[in-house]
């Protein structure tokens, strides 16, 4: 079954603010969630567009200039194409440099992070300017014969008065009605005691999070406490990214 439609494109264009990462972020995850990619996959996606939209807001503008930032996406078969448009400084990630020996050896592999996660994540970077445009170009293969994920699945149980909740699968935009079903008797308990196992959760969307904060917020009402545990470093960053890590107890 094809699970792409050719040449078909989306697009989102954004203030070059760090603030406006969480949009590229949600745009990826869409993205992701209508083509059924494996989480892994859109992760790295995700992770790849981040690193290069935020070296464009934080290097490409002096301080105080807004302008917008385009992110465009070709969905074809088998082939995602990634266009980043903007009207900052020229830079060409492509370009080898030389290696500066007057600074340290930690200071090049930290400035240089960023470039070398896009090269390893993306299949092909190609770069191109016209003196007051930029267009990064960062291209993906996928293989359309990836196994499609679980859905949710969820298990409740309560062991000496805790309430342990193990999530698994995907907690995205399709699941959550079905997550909120879940979770809905915990929203009215006194002084809830519970811990929400993550070890099973491959993917998480801005839905999931919003459902997670409406639990911590009715446990906190009820002066009680929710822990999340097991979380996988890939859904670890999602929390990061979003702000979401400073509102739970995360162990």
């Amino acid at each position: 079954m094809t699970r792409y439609l050719k040449n078909m494109e989306k697009e989102i264009i954004i203030d070059n603010n760090l603030d406006e990462i969480t949009r590229i972020t949600q745009f990826i995850e869409e993205m992701g969630m209508s083509l059924k990619l494996p989480s892994e996959i859109t992760m790295s996606i995700n992770l790849a567009i981040e690193e290069a939209v935020t070296n464009i807001i934080q290097h490409g503008y002096p301080k105080g200039i807004s302008s917008d930032i385009i992110l465009k996406v070709n969905i074809a078969p088998r082939t995602l194409t990634f266009y980043i448009i903007d009207e900052g400084l020229s830079f060409d990630p492509t370009a080898k440099e030389s290696p500066d020996n007057t600074i340290s050896l930690e200071q090049r592999l930290t400035e240089g992070l960023g470039l070398f996660l896009i090269r390893r994540t993306m299949d092909k970077i190609e770069y191109h300017t016209n003196g007051t445009s930029n267009q990064l170009t960062l291209i993906k293969q996928i293989d359309n014969n990836f196994k499609q994920e679980a859905t949710l699945k969820t298990n409740l149980c309560k062991i000496e008065g805790v309430t342990v909740l193990a999530v698994e699968g995907r907690l995205d935009t399709a699941n959550t009605n079905e997550f909120n079903s879940v979770i809905q008797p915990l929203l009215n308990d006194s002084n809830p005691d519970i811990i929400l196992n993550c070890e099973g959760l491959s993917y998480i969307s801005s839905s999931g999070l919003r459902s997670l904060i409406v639990l911590q917020k009715s446990v906190l009402q009820h002066r009680g406490s929710l822990v999340i545990e097991a979380i996988r470093p890939e859904i670890l960053k999602i929390f990061e990214m979003t702000g979401c890590s400073t509102l739970f107890t995360i162990r």
